[in-house]
């Protein structure tokens, strides 16, 4: 196995939404045969039926190896997680004040903040 060597593996994919199919696929395993990644796929899609399989391209670097580009799907919060969110990072900037006027660890957790 040498540095920046090329492979084609076999990815057997299934879908977020396996009723309708109105979600996305997501890879449930990486092969090195078609065959094996064919037979994986097998009643993983969308109402039981067969999965997609797509070749992709790896590089090896380092000992492993590494899709030449990766593709991620962010999952955007939802209201209840943004509130949540500007609740957290409030409460971390309270613990910061409170550290910087000289509270310690011990003290915190005393007051049920750590």
């Amino acid at each position: 196995m040498t540095e920046n060597e090329k492979r084609t593996v076999y990815v057997a994919y299934t879908n977020t939404d396996c009723t309708e199919g109105r979600g996305h696929d997501v890879p449930i395993a990486v092969c090195a045969s078609e065959v094996t990644a064919a037979r994986l796929a097998r009643g993983q899609y969308v109402q039981g039926s067969n999965g997609p399989v797509r070749p992709m391209e790896l590089v090896n670097f380092g000992g492993k190896w590494f899709p030449p580009t990766a593709a991620v799907t962010i999952v955007e919060p939802t209201k209840a997680d943004i509130a949540a969110q500007v609740a957290l990072d409030a409460k971390r900037a309270a613990i910061a004040k409170a550290k910087a006027a000289g509270l310690t660890d011990a003290e915190l957790s005393i007051l049920g903040v750590k």
